[in-house]
């Protein structure tokens, strides 16, 4: 069961958000999504939304979350015309389902967009935006089932078990967990855990690496 970072009260104000400032970067100053959504994630304002930081999943519009993500990743001032725009294009919906699946898995941003990248989500835009959010919640979960983590295909090869395998390395079980659902980046791992598991497992640090 997800633990969720923040009250469902916040998802539809946060959302509503990131949408619009994905709308704005793409089709308002014509940056290009993918590498707008990159930035996103480098100026880590993802992040604080993903940890629920009430500045940003109550407090921020979505031009304000714009302009922090551009000033942060290019360290210029934006000097267009600020203009809230709240329409609903195609790339809004990105930024709005992406907010919506990420509170709903706990999958951090970037492992969302390693799994289903921008340009495959706007794809999805004609056959899931007038569904059921739960339909595109079950979409988003297959792709991740068809894309596991390394952590997990390793351990599932080892014939171990998420408890087994922390049992043994000493690693906590939490830790583990987040790692294979990639709500949390093991990448950035400490590099001690990264030996635990890798001698664990007979296997090499870097194959474990995403």
């Amino acid at each position: 069961m997800t633990i969720h970072a923040y009250s469902q009260l916040y998802l539809n104000k946060i959302s509503r958000s990131v949408g619009t400032m994905l709308h704005n970067a793409v089709l308002e100053f014509g940056m290009d999504g993918t590498d707008f959504l990159n930035r996103f994630i480098q100026s880590e304002v993802a992040e604080q939304i993903e940890s629920g930081n009430p500045k940003y999943i109550a407090g921020k519009s979505g031009m304000e979350l714009f302009l922090e993500v551009f000033e942060k990743t290019t360290g210029e001032k934006h000097h267009s015309p600020v203009i809230e725009n709240y329409e609903r294009s195609d790339v809004y919906w990105v930024g709005w389902i992406l907010t919506h699946y990420q509170w709903y898995s706990g999958h951090s941003f970037k492992s969302i967009l390693d799994t289903i990248p921008y340009n495959e989500l706007l794809g999805l835009y004609g056959t899931l935006h007038e569904t059921d959010i739960q339909k595109s919640y079950e979409v988003f979960d297959t792709h991740f089932a068809n894309n596991e983590s390394k952590l997990k295909t390793i351990r599932k090869q080892c014939n171990l078990t998420q408890e087994a395998l922390a049992n043994k390395s000493g690693v906590s079980l939490n830790t583990i967990r987040a790692y294979e659902r990639k709500s949390k980046d093991i990448n950035k791992a400490q590099f001690d855990i990264i030996m635990k598991l890798a001698n664990t497992l007979k296997c090499n640090a870097s194959d474990l690496l995403e």
